[in-house]
């Protein structure tokens, strides 16, 4: 007969071995498919790819392009005043209007100007009768003088006398000049072609020299006013084509000449202000809008490319996906230009080399890969 303390014994060794039996069918069963279930897990592994959108190496010429901003400006502009103080009569031009060199603008009230131009025409005719009366009895008295028939006192008075009409008339021909040009200032043209601004006055108001009457703006050219940075300034010279953007014409480019280049660098920038003229003949842009531009500094023949999405940042630089018998493989490379979508390879890739674009959040070293 058993003791309790005995049955305990058989009880706990019981269940030990039925434990151990369960361990050693689970290890029969893995002992006798190890070899299998490896080679499963290789054939699984190669089955699966990670799909990809892969790429090639390409080449492509690429511009070294110096960019900056800055702004359109009127390639001239002025604020037109009166020559000379007087009453506005009549206004000949509308608001906003185009006009050429020399169209009428402004007409001043000129009827005291020309009441007093009519009386020294009057002065000026009657100075040179004198004047021939004068020269006559001159050369009366200097005949009598020659045949010693007159005095010479006789002979210089008249001399005196001709001399001094011969004075008035050209004072008087002055006077008349300074009163016509006075007359023409009357008169206020558009001293180039352009586009002209607002009325500042109407007819009948009073005007004198310090009152601004309109302004007038050249359109038809303007030039771009913009900075770049002080390490271009060898790369940068007079007579160099750009390109120039600006938001109201996402799509546009227009093409602009350098012309100034500064002498003297911002010492609070480090920066070189630059001047470009352009053509605006269609009055596209507006002095006073900001522009972008992009100065051609130098073309770069043949070179490789690939598209920028496909570069992965690392701690020392940048690595690439290559693609070899169907495997990822890892490049370190160097990059050189980078434009908007594409950067240029300057060592670790071939022209022609599979790469991968996107798809790199799953991919590893060695991974087999699917795509197009």
């Amino acid at each position: 007969m058993k003791t309790g303390k005995q049955k305990h014994m058989h009880g706990r060794n019981l269940c030990l071995a039925i434990v151990t039996a369960a361990m050693l069918l689970m290890g029969a069963y893995g002992c006798g498919s190890g070899e299998d279930s490896e080679n499963g897990m290789e054939n699984g592994k190669s089955a699966e790819c990670v799909s990809v959108d892969l790429a090639e190496v390409k080449t492509e010429d690429l511009e070294e392009i110096i960019r900056g901003i800055g702004s359109t400006e009127a390639f001239q502009s002025v604020v037109v005043y009166p020559e000379i103080n007087g009453t506005i009569e009549s206004v000949h031009f509308d608001e906003g209007q185009q006009v050429e060199k020399g169209k009428l603008l402004f007409t001043l009230d000129d009827a005291r100007i020309q009441a007093e131009l009519d009386a020294r025409q009057a002065a000026l005719e009657e100075a040179e009768a004198n004047r021939e009366n004068a020269h006559l009895v001159f050369d009366r008295r200097q005949r009598l003088y020659e045949q010693n028939l007159g005095t010479e006192e006789a002979r210089d008075e008249a001399r005196t006398r001709y001399q001094s009409m011969v004075a008035q008339v050209k004072r008087l021909q002055a006077e008349i000049r300074n009163i016509r040009e006075t007359m023409d200032d009357t008169r206020i043209r558009a001293p180039f072609d352009g586009t002209l601004g607002e009325h500042m006055v109407d007819p009948g108001q009073v005007v004198d020299t310090n009152t601004v009457l309109t302004s007038i703006v050249e359109t038809q050219r303007l030039k771009i006013a913009f900075t770049a940075p002080e390490r271009h300034m060898a790369r940068i010279k007079t007579g160099q084509e750009l390109r120039i953007m600006t938001p109201a014409y996402a799509e546009k480019t227009f093409p602009g000449t350098i012309y100034f280049i500064d002498p003297r660098i911002s010492a609070a920038t480090r920066s070189l202000k630059i001047k470009a003229r352009m053509d605006n003949p269609d009055n596209m842009l507006r002095p006073g809008g900001f522009v972008s531009v992009e100065l051609i500094a130098a073309i770069r023949d043949n070179v490789l490319i690939i598209p920028e999405e496909a570069l992965i940042p690392t701690r020392t630089g940048y690595m690439v996906f290559t693609i070899k018998n169907g495997k990822a493989r890892g490049r370190e490379v160097e990059i050189g230009l980078r434009k908007p979508g594409i950067v240029e390879i300057t060592s670790g890739l071939e022209n022609g080399e599979p790469i991968v674009r996107a798809g790199h959040i799953s991919l590893y070293e060695g991974a087999q890969v699917c795509g197009e």
